[in-house]
């Protein structure tokens, strides 16, 4: 029985050296294949020596969303509380507001350029439409819309 654990034990560390886990992510894959037993000795022997870690797990979850794919705080904390993670760590490590509104900005001037040829209205539309889907609040999003059409007008008339 005792190679059977060292599989998981094995089998654990393999997963985490792919990317970070959340401990239930970790957990459903090793329960995949080894029992709960097995999955969760295993899980122990990794969190004893600091592979898992559900706050860092979050920060860093977080930090590769705003780099990659910006997404608003709605949308991040319901991912966060799919993969396990407790709503306390989730709290810590969410966008304060002035960033979750500057990521929406960059995200929507990312996407203007791509929307040249759209009518104002449409425009605004689109726009608006992205950031709702990324899980920006409706209140960011006008925001955001209405300072880069404003300066997109600007821009056009003058």
């Amino acid at each position: 029985m005792e190679p059977q654990k060292n599989n998981a034990k094995a089998q654990a560390l393999r997963l985490l050296t792919f990317r970070d886990r959340s401990e239930k992510e970790l957990k459903e894959r090793l329960e995949r294949r080894f029992s709960q037993d097995e999955a969760e000795e295993a899980l122990a022997y990794v969190k004893k020596l600091g592979y898992v870690d559900d706050l860092r797990f979050a920060e860093n979850y977080v930090q590769y969303r705003n780099r990659v794919r910006p997404t608003g705080n709605y949308l991040l904390r319901f991912e966060l509380r799919n993969k396990g993670i407790e709503d306390s760590y989730i709290d810590q490590v969410l966008n304060p507001p002035e960033v979750e509104y500057e990521l929406a900005l960059s995200l929507a001037r990312q996407r203007l350029g791509r929307l040249e040829k759209v009518e104002a209205l449409a425009r605004a539309g689109k726009l608006y439409g992205l950031l709702q889907r990324r899980g920006f609040p409706a209140h960011l999003a006008r925001r955001a819309v209405g300072e880069l059409l404003d300066s997109d007008l600007e821009n056009e008339y003058n």
